[in-house]
């Protein structure tokens, strides 16, 4: 059911799509799963909106964690928070944010 939360882009046709898998190794086949990318030499493009919230005089800490499977030269992954005005289906490379890091 993650697609009922995740959007992927459609800015551009060749986007690569994600898949929910364990992957190639994991200690629970059900509970290690998460969303992985399905081609190799793609760009991907995948958000999800969340509910509105300050932070003010806290601090705010953001984490992603990444299993790498495949063997690459070069490549990255990135998360980026957007403003809420945001268009999920149109989100690309050029797409405003407000924090980057990865």
């Amino acid at each position: 059911a993650w697609t009922r939360r995740w959007v992927e882009s459609k800015h551009k046709p060749d986007y690569g799509r994600f898949v929910l898998t364990a992957g190639k190794f994991y200690g629970d086949a059900d509970k290690d799963k998460g969303i992985q990318t399905s081609q190799d030499a793609r760009f991907y493009a995948l958000s999800a909106r969340f509910e509105p919230f300050s932070n003010r005089d806290r601090t705010l800490v953001v984490q992603f964690t990444v299993k790498h499977e495949q063997n690459i030269d070069c490549g990255g992954g990135y998360v980026k928070l957007f403003p809420a005005s945001l268009s999920q289906e149109d989100m690309h490379g050029d797409s405003e944010y407000n924090i980057m890091f990865g």
